[in-house]
This record gives structure tokens, sequence and C-alpha cells, in this order.
């Protein structure tokens, strides 16, 4: 794919944003939330973090999550349509400028997640190493298209029917640490829905791909369009991300170790 001057100018301003707290990332933060028991966190935890959205795809056995600094490139792509010859059409993408509203969801959300998991970002201009975060802005018929992720047609396709968004995570030789992730955003949805899709798809590539519907508020649920993170959500993350949450730690040692961090977080906040 062609790719535009503003391709590597979004890249280096995301590599090189400044992680700001998670309060002042959320002005909203210290608002009042119904706030699930430790049980009920638990069970949440189980269902986000072993569970699979979808039919086919393997679920997680033990803790998948990221240890690497996370190298983040924003994408934007148009489509050029052209008619062809007996009523044919041909969809090609190109390369477009970042919209400056697409660029600060990824920011504000990049910098709260950063906060929370405590993973460090890394300039791409600077590493000797490409960029493993890769956020694409496409238009609805574009979001199969192969150049955007390197695994079988048929499995963008199932990912793309929803026409919303979706990501794609790959873990390292050891199965437990993920070193890339992609994610796709149909960009002509409401800047609501986008913005929502762009939280929603950061965070589940983080470590908690499945969703799920509790009766509270959360980011997991595929109901609503939450535009900022939940108690129950921050809480999800910092958990996963707890030092003690080690990648490859089995499902049952997992859990046995989340109830332990929720109750100690549930003290503190």
């Amino acid at each position: 794919m062609r790719r535009s001057s503003s391709y590597f100018l979004t890249a280096v301003l995301l590599a090189a944003l400044p992680v700001f707290s998670a309060d002042a990332a959320d002005p909203d933060l210290r608002t009042e939330e119904e706030r699930p028991s430790v049980e009920q966190l638990t069970g949440l935890f189980e269902t986000v973090v072993f569970g699979s959205e979808f039919q086919g795809i393997n679920a997680a056995g033990a803790i998948r999550k990221w240890q690497m600094p996370l190298r983040v490139i924003v994408r934007e792509y148009g489509e050029i349509v052209t008619r062809l010859a007996g009523g044919r059409v041909s969809r090609r993408m190109e390369a477009q400028p970042v919209s400056n509203n697409h660029l600060k969801y990824v920011q504000r959300h990049l910098s709260t997640l950063a906060t929370l998991t405590g993973l460090k970002t890394q300039d791409v201009a600077k590493s000797r190493w490409p960029a493993n975060f890769i956020i694409n802005f496409v238009p609805p018929l574009q979001m199969a298209n192969p150049d955007l992720a390197d695994v079988p047609g048929g499995i963008l396709q199932r990912l793309a029917a929803q026409g919303g968004c979706y990501f794609l995570a790959w873990p390292d030789k050891t199965g437990n640490k993920f070193q890339k992730a992609v994610i796709v955003v149909n960009k002509t949805r409401s800047a609501v829905k986008t913005n929502h899709c762009v939280l929603e798809e950061m965070t589940q590539s983080l470590g908690l791909p499945n969703d799920a519907n509790p009766p509270w508020s959360t980011i997991f649920s595929n109901t609503g369009s939450p535009q900022r993170l939940s108690w129950s959500d921050r809480i999800m993350i910092k958990t996963l991300y707890d030092p003690r949450m080690t990648p490859g730690l089995p499902r049952a040692e997992a859990l046995k170790t989340a109830r332990k961090i929720f109750r100690e977080l549930y003290a503190k906040h």
C-alpha cells in the first residue's frame, strides 16, 4: 500500500506521546459508579480474558499480555472506485492524511491505557524495530482488505462482517506475550461510535479479548457506546497488568490471583 507523508508524521507523534495520569486523561474518573463485588469482578475477568468472541478462534488457556513497549502507528485510508467494462466495479484503498479527530481518540485512550498498564510507548522513528500496534481507519468495504493484516482472508471477512471494528493480536513464540496488534475501524460511523470502537479495540487488544454483558457499565459490553473506561474496566486492566499476573499463568491460578488483587484494589479504590 502507498503510504502518505502523514503516515510517518503520525507515527512519530503517537510514539512520543506524553503519558498523563489516568485522572488527567479522564476527568470523570473520580465520579461514583456502581461497583460490582469481588466475585462479580472475578467472573467478568474469566469471561473477558479466557473467552473468545468468535467461534473457531481459540480462547486463551493462560494469561496473555504485553510486556514490550507499544510502538503505535495510525493509518487512514480512503477508497477509489473505478467503473469497469461490463458493469464491474473496482475498489482500491488509498492512504490519506489521518483525521485530527481520529488522532485525538487514539492519543487520549493510549494515555489512559499506558497509565493503567504501566506499558511504555516507544518512538518508532528512533527505534530499530517497526511499529507493533497499528490502528487503521478505513471505509466499510475495505475492512477485510488483505493488505491490513497478514491472515487468511476468511478470518478478515468474518471479523469485518459486523461492520464496526475489530482487532487481531499475535503472541511471540511462548504464546503468552503479545508482540503485534492490528486494529481496524470503520471510519464512516458517527463520532461517538468511532471513539467507542477505538477505546474498545485498544483495550481488548491488551489481553482482554472477549465481550460480556454484565448488569453494569463496561467497555466489554456489546451494548451501548461508552466513551470512557468505567471503574470496573480500570480495575480489570490494572489486575491483568499486575506483576503477579505473569504471562503464561494458567487459568485456575490466574483466577485465584485475580480475586486477591481485586480485594486489594477494592480496598484502595
